[in-house]
């Protein structure tokens, strides 16, 4: 899970130089972003403590709101490329927004 908030992160700062020109809508994307991917981190840190501590069905229901928030925000980070004309190759963060889909459908 780590490797994918560090590849999503990682993809967003190779790309932040095409992001000099912004736009009001560029950035309330990029503000939902922040704020839902802050917010995904920590639950997950959470579910990982529930799971830890064997309370497996809290960690599903903390895995689930981390998947929440980070489907979210990877949605807006997707619309924020767009907007930008920034979608040459959005396929590292698709597969991240499938990862989280992933996650929040593990505990099902």
């Amino acid at each position: 899970m780590k490797g994918l908030l560090l590849a999503i992160i990682l993809s967003f700062t190779l790309t932040n130089t095409a992001f000099a020109s912004t736009q009001d809508t560029f950035g309330d994307y990029m503000k939902v972003w922040n704020e839902n991917i802050d917010l995904a981190r920590e639950y997950l840190k959470n579910a990982e403590n529930e799971f830890l501590n064997g309370d497996a069905l809290q960690g599903c229901v903390e895995q689930r709101k981390a998947a929440g928030y980070g489907i979210k925000a990877t949605q807006s980070l997707i619309k924020a490329f767009e907007v930008n004309g920034s979608t040459d190759d959005l396929s590292g963060v698709k597969a991240g927004l499938a990862k989280w889909e992933e996650l929040r459908d593990f505990c099902g």
